[in-house]
Order: structure tokens, then sequence, then C-alpha cells
């Protein structure tokens, strides 16, 4: 074989290395998912339907995951309508349009956990307000000697009520805690996220419910991401 043979050999195999690695650069999907206003839309899940590849939009909307141009990738999120489309045709800002329901005449009441709070904060304001006197509701110095509050005397030595009173209080504030937690950790948001359904969709919930003080702190990206770090240890122990 003539070097220059050889010279055209050699680049052919290099243009053939060129495009492979061109069309492997190409074989990621990225962009930005707009939401109402067109502002970032985070918490969106993005599964490739033909690798069942998944990923979530971050914070600022923004996603990547694999895919090739005839690819089908499904975009959903609570709240907006569910698009399915082909790799290639998907632009690089997406935007979703909001969710909207046909009431048909009939009213859907739906629950809203800040109203609820404050209703039941009212409701049951004697016992979220309750707290044992301090010493100084008690016994008070003035001019003449030391004063003592009969009425906030009998509620310190009241012991029996007084413990019945914190045991009230720990309680309404733990169903809160628990109903701020049932908002977020919805059946339908793990469902979609997992799959998992019937049975198997309550186990999961029951063993990986988190903590009120995890959900409060998080953002609704953190807690997609903890369900899909959860259900990946449910499937893989």
């Amino acid at each position: 074989m003539s070097a220059y043979t050889m010279r055209k050999v050699l680049s052919f195999i290099c243009t053939i290395c060129l495009l492979s690695l061109s069309a492997q650069a190409q074989s990621v999907l990225q962009g930005r998912i707009l939401g109402r206003d067109s502002l970032p839309l985070a918490g969106v899940s993005i599964q490739n339907i033909n690798t069942k590849a998944i990923t979530i939009s971050g914070n600022d909307g923004f996603y990547s995951i694999p895919a090739n141009d005839p690819d089908t990738v499904l975009f959903r999120a609570i709240g907006y309508v569910t698009l399915a489309l082909r790799a290639a045709l998907v632009p690089q800002s997406l935007y979703l349009r909001p969710l909207v329901t046909d009431l048909q005449g009939v009213e859907i009441i739906k629950r809203n956990y800040l109203k609820d709070s404050l209703e039941r904060r009212e409701e049951f304001r004697k016992g979220f307000d309750f707290r044992r006197p301090k010493f100084g509701e008690v016994v008070k110095v003035i001019p003449m000697g030391i004063g003592i509050n009969i009425h906030q005397l009998y509620k310190a030595v009241s012991f029996k009520s007084n413990k019945k009173a914190d045991v009230f209080k720990e309680r309404l504030i733990n169903d809160e805690q628990d109903r701020y937690v049932d908002q977020h950790f919805t059946p339908e948001l793990v469902a979609r996220l997992t799959g998992l359904d019937g049975d198997s969709l309550q186990h999961f919930m029951l063993r990986n419910r988190p903590g009120y003080a995890f959900v409060s702190g998080s953002s609704q990206y953190d807690l997609l991401v903890f369900i899909r770090q959860a259900v990946e240890r449910y499937r893989h122990p």
C-alpha cells in the first residue's frame, strides 16, 4: 500500500471517528422548561420513553437527558398538561400549558393546607395557646411585700390538668405537621414518579415517608429527588 493510499485510509478513518463522536455529542437533549408567566418550572419529570431514562428539571428549569432524535420524550408536571415530543422537535425553551379543569357545573372544593391550618388553630386556639404559667405571673413583688396570683397559682399546681393540656397541644401540633407532609407527599405524586400502585405504593410510602422538618425545609425539587432516590433503594435494596 502506497503512502498516498495509507493517508487516504487514515483520513477516512478519522472522518468516521469524528462523525461518531459528533453523533454521540448530539445524543444528549438539553433545554429549559417554563411554566406560568414564562417562569422557570422546577420538578418537571422528563422521561425518554425508548430508553426509560428519566430526570427532573432543576430550580432554574434546566434539564439534560440522553436522547437520540427519533426518541419520544415525555414531559410531566403537577398542574400542567403532559407533553410527548420527538427529541428532534423539542425546542430549547419548552413551555408547558397549565392544566385547566372543566367543572361542568359541579362544585369541586380543593382543600388548602394553609386555610385548613388557620381554621384548626382558631377552632382549637385554647389548646394551641396553652402554656404553664411563668414564675413571675404567679408571684409578684409589690410595695407592701409579695403578691400571689391565686388563679395563676392554681393553674401552676394543677399538675394533672396541665399534663393533659400538654399532651393535647402536642397532639394538635403533630396532627398539623402530619397534614403538612400529606399535602406534599401525595400518592398521586409518588405514583407518577415511581410507577408503583396498589399495595406496593402504600408499602413504599409507609417505609419512606419523610419527616415534617425535611418537607417544610425543602423545595419541591428536593422532595422529588428524595422520592427518586428512595425508589432506587426500594427496588435495589
